[in-house]
């Protein structure tokens, strides 16, 4: 198995992450406000190796100005369950131009609506795929459809989750050993 995890260990995120996996708190508004924040956070931690920016000089009499723009052809497919990350979402597309963003809840739906949507432009997207909790198959079905029945190139694909048990890391790495997984915790099940 040589699947490429990155074990995020920044201090905030931790703290979150600790907050979210093991709370018991009954307050949903703090408990959504975490979950905001944590996302947006671990987001950060995947694209800023992921975006490209260009800068452009714009000479004037007096002096050079510098603008940066994010690369023209870059964009990005976002895969995550609108109900849990919608403000997380919101967020991101404020600050990212050309982000698409599609409800994963893996079903027929969801292959009608990739088929028939953005087949076109999925192969030319970066994929990110979140998830909170990285323990079970609908994973890997997923992935399936996106790398088997659509050719999607891995390397454009990762998945950013708040913890992760091993013996799903163990499934993927088997079968897709070269995908990067973003995660605050592996838990041992």
């Amino acid at each position: 198995m040589q699947l490429n995890i990155y074990l995020i260990s920044h201090p905030i995120i931790n703290k979150l992450s600790t907050e979210i996996i093991y709370s018991t708190s009954k307050d949903n508004c703090i408990h959504t406000h975490t979950y905001s924040q944590l996302n947006l956070f671990l987001i950060y931690e995947v694209l800023r190796r992921y975006i490209k920016i260009q800068n452009i000089y714009v000479k004037h009499l007096k002096y050079t100005k510098e603008i940066c723009i994010f690369y023209p052809k870059e964009s990005y497919l976002f895969l995550a369950n609108i109900e849990e990350y919608g403000s997380t979402i919101t967020n991101i597309k404020t600050i990212i131009p050309k982000v698409h963003v599609i409800h994963t809840i893996f079903n027929s739906k969801i292959k009608e609506y990739i088929q028939n949507s953005i087949t076109n432009i999925i192969k030319k997207q970066k994929i990110i795929i979140i998830e909170k909790l990285l323990d079970n198959f609908s994973i890997i079905q997923l992935l399936d459809y996106l790398i088997i029945d659509n050719n999607i190139n891995i390397d454009t694909v990762k998945i950013v989750c708040i913890a992760c048990t091993n013996n799903i890391l163990e499934i993927i790495g088997n079968k897709y050993p070269s995908l990067k997984i973003y995660t605050t915790k592996i838990i041992n099940h």
